[in-house]
């Protein structure tokens, strides 16, 4: 493997996922996919500190096209050279360091950066596949105990699956030797600094509970509250969007929700909700109660992802593994309304019928296919189905600017971003125009809107069967773009 990792060279020497729902990580094909632009200019800065809190150097990432132009400097440290990494989280707090399985200085920064999960510490020259994506150069300190580095990687990025933001920048006290596992030999972590986008500002609305896995959100304009669910445990919250107080509004469990994916709220105020590997679909009442549990067909493999109020009160449904669409009736009787078989769209492995939604005008659906990365629209009046377009690898929920309903929203969970696509007037065509990854998301799942404002879920799903999330969980608040 050794062999192999070092015939795999990405990073550019100058001068100076994953879904754990069935889906395989992203893989080399879509990584290289070239991205839309953002809505400011991509750049960065880390602040870095010691032990002790002061700040002790800076570093910059400026995306220049696919790689990011990167330049540190760090003082007081000892003379020589130092192992420099990328690291998973954006705390520069004391935690525990698989290196050493101990409390150690900057070890709330988690283990290296590693989106495409290789599992293995390498050189900077490695291919992401094969070694972390944030293996950086060393860091070469001089007599004066200030140490300085230039260099461009495309190992890492401000945006996509490989994007830093929001995560740490660790110097450690000791060379890195580019094979030993977990941190190169490096010893302690002894600077950090967390990568900050500049010249975008969001708002968070931090969630409780340590397995929340946030992945539904949804808005209720006549009560002003927001509305988010957890995947893993299938509890509802409401979050004030004015002052960000979190309140439980429905327990996990109640009969039988043990999952909480797709949430919408309808012109009644009840809310609905997509109860994925269950099968069944919840309706609760503006306090919390029960009005109805929905049970789809029974079969070995069911899993309702998301769902779509339309103007005459029927809400629409989408099935990620079984090829249908069911529909509520007014009187909340679900039925099979369009069997996908003798349509253009095709399931294959993984998750695919994902987000959806009613246009304002009662014409058609809009669907994403998240393992095909496909835009389809249905015509409610004929079930006719049309692909809008493609390239949208990884979308997730989808939502139309209520202010311009040409402007469609998708949240790409494994890529980080948000995209914005231009609708033609009748939604058959679609064109990505820009993509945002604001301050550095985390598994982006699903969008509501409030005002002028989008809110999108970091669900971290990617991290449901394994790994470690990032607490608090956050739904993010932005400006509509």
């Amino acid at each position: 493997m050794r062999a192999l990792n070092k015939l795999t060279k990405r990073v550019k020497w100058t001068a100076l996922g994953v879904l754990t729902l069935g889906l395989a990580a992203a893989g080399g094909a879509e990584m290289a996919q070239m991205m839309a632009p953002a809505t400011t200019p991509l750049t960065a800065n880390a602040a870095i500190t010691d032990e002790q809190g002061q700040v002790r150097g800076l570093a910059t990432f400026r995306q220049a096209g696919s790689a990011v132009a990167v330049t540190v400097e760090a003082r007081g440290l000892t003379p020589g050279q130092h192992g420099m990494h990328v690291h998973d989280t954006r705390k520069c707090l004391p935690g525990v360091d698989p290196a050493v399985n101990r409390v150690v200085p900057f070890g709330a920064a988690g283990p290296h950066f590693d989106p495409e999960m290789s599992g293995n510490h390498d050189s900077p020259e490695a291919d992401n596949k094969y070694g972390h994506a944030g293996d950086l150069p060393m860091l070469t300190v001089g007599a004066d105990g200030v140490g300085r580095a230039s260099f461009m990687s495309d190992k890492i990025s401000l945006t996509g699956m490989n994007g830093i933001l929001n995560r740490t920048l660790i110097i450690h006290e000791k060379p890195d030797d580019y094979k030993s596992d977990p941190s190169g030999m490096t010893g302690a972590r002894v600077r950090c600094g967390t990568i900050l986008r500049v010249g975008l500002n969001t708002r968070d609305y931090p969630l409780p509970g340590v397995q929340t896995f946030p992945e539904g959100v949804a808005y209720d304009a006549k009560k002003g509250v927001l509305y988010t669910g957890s995947a893993a445990t299938g509890a509802i919250y409401t979050v004030n969007p004015t002052s960000g107080t979190v309140t439980l509004f429905s327990e996990g469990g109640a009969l039988g929700r043990s999952s909480a994916l797709g949430l919408k709220v309808d012109s009644q105020s009840r809310v609905w909700v997509a109860g994925g590997a269950t099968g069944t679909v919840s309706v609760l009442s503006p306090n919390g109660t029960p009005v109805a549990i929905l049970d789809t067909p029974k079969s070995p493999n069911p899993y309702i992802n998301d769902l779509a109020p339309a103007a005459d009160g029927s809400v629409y449904v989408t099935d990620s593994t079984r090829p249908v669409i069911f529909r509520v009736s007014p009187d909340l009787k679900l039925r099979a309304w369009l069997d996908l078989g003798n349509t253009p769209i095709k399931y294959g492995p993984g998750i695919n019928l994902n987000g959806i939604l009613a246009t304002p005008d009662g014409r058609y659906l809009l669907t994403m296919q998240l393992n095909t990365g496909d835009l389809w629209r249905i015509d409610l009046r004929t079930k006719a189905v049309k692909k809008v377009m493609g390239g949208l690898t990884r979308g997730d929920g989808i939502l139309l600017n209520p202010a311009d309903p040409r402007t469609l929203y998708v949240a790409r969970n494994a890529m980080g971003v948000v995209s914005k696509v231009a609708l033609s007037a009748d939604s058959g065509t679609g064109a990505l125009v820009a993509e945002e990854p604001l301050q550095g998301l985390r598994f982006p799942a699903t969008l509501t809107a409030v005002g002028g404002d989008v809110v999108v879920t970091q669900s971290q799903l990617n991290k449901l069967m394994g790994g470690t999330p990032e607490t608090p969980f956050r739904l993010t608040r932005f400006k509509a773009f």
